[in-house]
């Protein structure tokens, strides 16, 4: 990356999913993790507080501080120029008006969104949003292609990490598996469950619509080896991929994704990958010529390291 003396600060608390992936970083790395100072408080006083001044006119890192309840925004006036600062989904324009203000200029701050913005803000905000955060000076980089170039966005593909156990040859005890939240995919998740499971195949559905129901990264990667495909059904007017498609790539797996775009990447292998709503029905007769016909193409492995977390870091440099 940058020379020795700069770092990449990444203020975010690393659970589940991100723990794993954050976890084949490379010895070496530029890396720093700091604790996220950028959540909304929970007590009412200290919103309160925050809403009435924090980003709205420039305050020292400590009464930032003690108005949040977080530390860490003191903390920001010590880095140096060459430094870089990567923030994730940070959408409240006062909080980053609030660490520009207290960052050195010299310090290129990067906002990396893994989600559309346009599932965050009403759609007709989102230009005047992304403008503005570019006006603070902020590097906006997203996982959507599309609103990369709709918002003048960097792109930077969805990324995973090379598991130890990729090749595991266990017994599938899986067809079909999905995990993910409802949104708002039900019905089609439903839908397509009795459909596979009415031609014979063993379907693992988990759609989570409360905090009793989801499970943990660890277990949801131990449903991805025992399953044969992986099932991507995304949110409407999404075209970034899913993290699903990456870990059926890294994992050797095949794929059932609603995203046509996904014929358009460097992985792709029509073996490997049944676009819904493109190759054809899903029916009893499609279904065992993908799964069972077709055998699993091996995807070289120099196109698989670019989907990797330590090329990803790169499109921070």
């Amino acid at each position: 990356m940058n020379n020795i003396d700069s770092h990449l600060y990444y203020p975010k608390n690393l659970v589940e999913a991100p723990a794993y992936i954050f976890g084949g970083v490379e010895e070496g790395s530029d890396l720093v993790f700091v604790p996220d100072f950028t959540r909304q408080p929970k007590a009412f006083v200290r919103k309160v507080l925050k809403f009435l001044f924090v980003g709205r006119i420039p305050l020292s890192g400590r009464l930032t501080e003690w108005i949040t309840g977080y530390k860490g925004y003191a903390w920001l006036s010590t880095l140096k120029p060459g430094d870089r600062l990567l923030l994730n989904g940070v959408t409240n324009l006062r909080t980053l008006r609030a660490v520009a203000w207290l960052t050195n200029p010299a310090v290129t701050r990067y906002q990396y969104f893994n989600n559309c913005l346009h599932f965050i803000y009403p759609k007709h905000l989102v230009a005047q949003r992304t403008a503005s955060m570019q006006a603070m000076g902020y590097h906006l980089v997203t996982f959507d292609p599309q609103e990369a170039a709709e918002y003048g966005m960097k792109y930077a593909e969805q990324f995973f990490r090379f598991p130890s156990d990729a090749g595991n040859t266990e017994e599938p005890k899986y067809d079909f598996f999905f995990c993910g939240e409802r949104k708002d995919r039900s019905q089609r998740l439903v839908d397509l469950e009795r459909k596979l499971s009415m031609m014979g195949y063993r379907c693992m559905f988990i759609v989570v619509s409360s905090d009793s129901q989801r499970i943990t990264y660890l277990k949801y990667l131990e449903y991805v080896r025992q399953s044969r495909c992986l099932v991507d059904v995304q949110q409407e007017g999404q075209t970034g991929l899913t993290r699903r498609p990456i870990e059926a790539l890294f994992f050797k797996k095949k794929l059932m994704t609603e995203n046509r775009h996904i014929t358009s990447y460097d992985f792709y292998r029509k073996e490997n990958v049944f676009v819904m709503n493109s190759d054809g029905p899903v029916d009893a007769a499609s279904m065992h010529h993908f799964l069972d016909e077709q055998p699993l193409v091996e995807v070289p492995i120099d196109i698989v390291a670019r989907y990797e977390v330590n090329h990803w870091l790169h499109y921070f440099d």
